[in-house]
């Protein structure tokens, strides 16, 4: 079936078939305050959710992917909760609402956890508890770490975060105050340099090229049909379908549950995957199919499906035969080296084609900005381009100077911080493609520029102040682009104006930030940090650190000067991905789509790659044998499974906070 077809299945702005009325955006409405509140209201919800589930339950993993677990759950409930309501009073919360709400929410869930607050604490907080005598961090580490920037341990104030406070103590909220507020002034200016960003690309991505974004389309089919009064449950759960996909889904979460309390009974195998080796000169395949990747990659089309498992093949075909070679190009399952610098280029190259293609708009946006083009409507972005072209340019200044105030040599910041939001660009353009809830930056930023200096090249400042900052500028998930992209596609739904909606996301961002952290402090000291057992808390600081100490005492040189040869797979990345663009832009029937050279052997693409595959063949049949018409019938079905998923992944979370506190188990993973 034609990739054409599916490339428009979501529709933009006054297309009949997406179910929403040709609305022009002066036509859209002031938000309203009851929207706002309960936006608010699933951000501490799914703060709460997120942070008690992780770190006190130890059970799923709720804000690891870009489709947060913890936002799902909240909303689902919270749609069946106040559909309930609308059945016994008659008052409705309508689907423009139901959008403002879910936008809030994606911002929102950027915070917990995974999202940037667990992280942010855990690193602040490990130079002086992890220090050691063996590690000889009060020699290497702790000298270019200024006082603000981190709490101070006396009185064992950061030991008892992670130990638990002594019977009697109060928690010195005081040690925080200080490096809190400067951290806080970093994430706000991220995130207005973001917003801005997602604000100057939403007419390009979600009007001009029309971009799918699979990971939105079940939300905004749920959010289009609210509880309207007519029954106690949202008018999209009244499809047959709905209800087979949700049995399925529900069924087989609820049957595994009953292994919790009778440990020989069978289950399912849908948690745990394992690698499978063709032969241990090549990469392995990951034998896992996670139905969670599923059902969004059911939206996304199938040249993006394809060419994300076809290139996962090529890595284990190329990796292998490059090790056998002897050069270093697999980890033994993930890229590095050799190949690492061929998806290093291709991913440039992409990412160059982004703004390459919206160089028109974005020549509008500048003339707009600088008062040249007064004719150029932007009432209906989120924020005026002027004020987004200026706010771009003066967050992108304030986390330069923060950087080189913690101790960021000037040159190298002002190269870092354009090449974070390139990156940061990159990914979420990959997310907008392909809708895959599990997508990591395939290269981060100081990777793109330390390969071309070298730890010689760097000060010990500097590659500290670089680790510290990395929370902030080197974020897995590309920081809150992903999410903020994303509600510029779910705010076609909302209806509303836009310049309030932008308001009320940043209020959810201003929320979750603060409800997350004072949440993640009480409960170390209430129950001892080193007791959540995280990786973004307990781990990922220690290690990291560990590797800044072992630069600084033993500096490398640049990639292309240690390894010459692999200089050659970075041009030869950047070649193989020009000519894909090309291919793709001149020809209608080439089948593969750029996005999966780009994530080539990176760590998430490499782990949901046969998830991927099982979804292509499961659509490409679909489509095959049904045909367009058949497919778009089946939506209620897929949002069913989502939907029948979620609330099973709930009615585990709940059994492990009454009947197994402590000892929680993973349904949902990647």
């Amino acid at each position: 079936m034609s990739a054409e077809i599916e490339r428009t299945s979501a529709s933009p702005p006054g297309d009949s078939s997406s179910g929403l009325p040709s609305l022009t955006d002066r036509q859209f409405g002031p938000i309203t305050l009851r929207s706002v509140l309960l936006g608010l209201f699933l951000v501490v919800a799914l703060d709460i959710v997120a942070i008690y589930v992780r770190y006190v339950y130890h059970g799923s993993l709720m804000t690891y992917s870009h489709v947060p677990m913890a936002m799902l759950i909240s909303f689902v409930l919270m749609m069946a909760a106040v559909s309930v309501y609308s059945k016994l009073t008659g008052i409705h919360v309508q689907s423009t609402e139901w959008h403002v709400i879910l936008a809030m929410g994606l911002v929102g869930a950027t915070l917990p956890c995974f999202g940037h607050t667990g992280y942010l604490i855990g690193f602040i907080s490990a130079p002086s508890y992890f220090a050691t005598p063996e590690n000889a961090w009060d020699r290497w580490l702790q000298p270019h770490v200024p006082n603000w920037l981190v709490p101070s341990n006396e009185g064992n104030a950061v030991a008892w975060f992670f130990e638990g406070l002594p019977q009697g103590v109060d928690i010195p909220w005081g040690v925080w105050a200080l490096p809190m507020f400067w951290w806080f002034t970093m994430v706000v200016a991220a995130f207005v340099t973001l917003a801005c960003t997602a604000s100057i690309l939403r007419r390009q991505w979600v009007d001009n090229e029309r971009l799918v974004f699979p990971a939105m389309q079940p939300l905004m089919d749920m959010a289009e049909q609210p509880g309207d009064g007519k029954g106690w449950l949202p008018a999209f759960t009244r499809h047959p379908l709905f209800w087979i996909g949700f049995a399925i889904a529900f069924g087989m979460i609820a049957w595994n549950c009953i292994n919790y309390f009778l440990p020989g009974f069978p289950r399912f195998p849908i948690y745990r995957g394992r690698w499978y080796w063709i032969d241990r000169q090549f990469p392995p395949i990951r034998g896992f199919l996670g139905i969670f990747t599923i059902f969004f990659s059911y939206f996304a089309s199938l040249d993006v499906l394809l060419s994300i498992w076809l290139f996962d093949l090529l890595f284990i075909v190329e990796g292998g035969w490059l090790n056998q070679l002897g050069y270093r190009a697999i980890s033994p399952y993930y890229y590095r080296g050799a190949y690492s610098m061929q998806t290093k280029g291709a991913f440039v190259v992409m990412v160059f084609s982004v703004f390459w293609v919206a160089r028109s708009h974005l020549k509008d946006v500048a003339m707009k900005a600088l008062g040249r083009a007064p004719t150029i409507d932007d009432s209906g972005e989120f924020i005026s381009y002027r004020a987004a072209f200026f706010g771009t340019l003066g967050g992108m200044l304030y986390m330069y100077v923060w950087i080189v105030a913690i101790g960021f040599d000037p040159l190298y910041g002002a190269l870092f911080i354009p090449t974070v939001i390139f990156c940061y660009v990159g990914t979420a353009k990959i997310l907008a493609d392909t809708g895959i809830p599990y997508t990591n930056n395939p290269v981060g930023p100081w990777g793109l520029i330390g390969m071309w200096i070298g730890s010689k090249g760097q000060s010990s400042s500097t590659m500290v102040a670089y680790r510290f900052s990395s929370i902030v500028t080197s974020h897995f998930k590309a920081l809150f682009l992903p999410a903020l992209t994303h509600a510029g596609k779910v705010s076609e739904g909302a209806r509303t104006n836009r310049r309030q909606l932008m308001t009320a996301l940043s209020l959810a961002f201003v929320v979750s930030f603060v409800t997350s952290v004072v949440l993640v402090l009480y409960l170390g000291y209430r129950d001892g940090a080193y007791n959540f057992n995280s990786w973004e808390i307990t781990r990922a600081a220690e290690r990291s650190f560990a590797g800044t100490v072992k630069a600084i005492k033993s500096p490398g040189n640049p990639s292309f000067v240690k390894y010459p040869e692999e200089t050659g797979f970075f041009g030869g990345g950047m070649v193989l991905m020009g000519l894909l663009i090309f291919l793709r832009h001149r020809f209608t029937w080439w089948p593969l789509h750029p996005v999966g050279l780009a994530i080539s052997g990176s760590y998430l693409a490499r782990r949901t790659s046969f998830t991927v595959f099982a979804a292509w063949l499961i659509k490409l049949v679909m489509l095959k044998v049904g045909g367009p018409a058949f497919y778009r019938k089946s939506r209620p079905l897929f949002v069913g499974l989502l939907a029948g998923y979620v609330v099973g992944v709930a009615l585990s979370a709940m059994i492990d906070v009454i009947w197994f506190p402590e000892r929680g188990h993973s349904v949902h993973r990647y």
